[in-house]
């Protein structure tokens, strides 16, 4: 008969998490992860399959958070105020190791195919959501005639990844207020 657990999986994706967004994928030895974690190897192995298991259970996790954070972008009617709205939450948000999403995208040469595969997943999926909240706002005369809204939706999704990591050099919420405000004029 096995031992009972000593740990909940939730807790021990938080403090991976953590541990990964401040030092990254390969950053992130295993011995600091069984330190942080408070699991013994074996039980790593057994719960996540390794290191490479347990940052891909990391990162779908901070992926979901980041979901909810979009949450706005999948609202109907779609339009500007979806985006504002979107933007409004992402600005709220404190990243004080940046993100691991776009701290992940660095490391795409000492990912796994598969494990980069879900940022680039979760990235096309941002930048569509804003595309279509920019179609709506194009249908409803919110944006200017001839607007290219494929380029705005890409320079509004790298904009997305460069705020959450300003946030690393710049965590003073009077930056992303003044950030939101750029936002805003560039939406007009």
């Amino acid at each position: 008969m096995g031992r009972p657990r000593t740990y909940t999986r939730d807790e021990v994706l938080r403090k991976a998490t953590d541990l990964f967004a401040r030092k990254g994928y390969e950053g992130a030895h295993l011995q600091e992860l069984v330190d942080v974690t408070g699991l013994n190897r074996f039980s790593l192995y057994k719960e996540f399959g390794g290191k490479e298991g347990l940052f891909q259970a990391a990162l779908e996790g901070y992926l979901g958070q980041l979901a909810a954070l979009s949450a706005a972008l999948q609202r109907d009617p779609a339009g500007l105020a979806n985006v504002r709205a979107f933007y409004a939450a992402l600005l709220a948000e404190d990243f004080p190791h940046g993100c691991l999403a776009v701290n992940t995208i660095r490391e795409k040469h000492v990912l796994p195919a598969h494990v980069y595969a879900t940022i680039e997943r979760f990235a096309a999926e941002t930048e569509r959501s804003l595309l279509r909240n920019l179609r709506g706002a194009e249908q409803r005369g919110e944006l200017a005639p001839g607007t290219d809204a494929e380029g705005l939706a890409q320079f509004l999704t790298a904009l997305n990844m460069g705020v959450m990591s300003y946030a690393i050099v710049a965590p003073d919420p009077a930056c992303r207020a003044r950030i939101y405000g750029v936002v805003e004029s560039v939406l007009r």
